[in-house]
């Protein structure tokens, strides 16, 4: 029972923000935010790190990179320490789209925690990081 209820909501808020994301006429589609967010957050990342700081597999995530380098968001560059390695950076207008994105999907998460006391939402954040930690570690 747990499981769908997790399940529909991810499927609900997924379709909302993909839903604002093409409102606002962004380039790129919810399953690419993911990559597009770590790629942000974490500074260049080679194509392993981001499979592996994703949970996703290596298609879905080389498939994401190959369309932001198409479209100017990001650019493969050589790892200075290892020439073996590669690793993918934001360009800066990725880093712009990757701000901009960021604050749709913050305002989905004000929207959600708005139905939610202060109390609430701090015990369903602690909640759904113990769930994490004692089922996927």
């Amino acid at each position: 029972m747990i499981v769908s209820q997790i399940g529909r909501l991810h499927k609900a808020l997924f379709k909302q923000c993909d839903k604002r994301i093409r409102q606002m006429g962004f380039p790129v589609e919810m399953d690419q935010v993911p990559v597009l967010a770590a790629l942000y957050y974490g500074g260049g990342l080679s194509q392993q790190e981001i499979c592996a700081n994703l949970q996703r597999d290596k298609a879905s995530v080389n498939r994401t990179v190959s369309f932001l380098s198409k479209k100017g968001f990001a650019r493969v560059v050589q790892d200075v320490t290892d020439r073996r390695k590669t690793r993918i950076e934001l360009t800066a207008i990725g880093k712009e789209l990757a701000i901009q994105v960021d604050a749709v999907i913050k305002e989905m998460e004000t929207s959600l925690i708005s139905a939610l006391t202060e109390k609430e939402v701090q015990q369903f954040s602690t909640l759904i990081n113990k769930l994490i930690e004692t089922s996927f570690t």
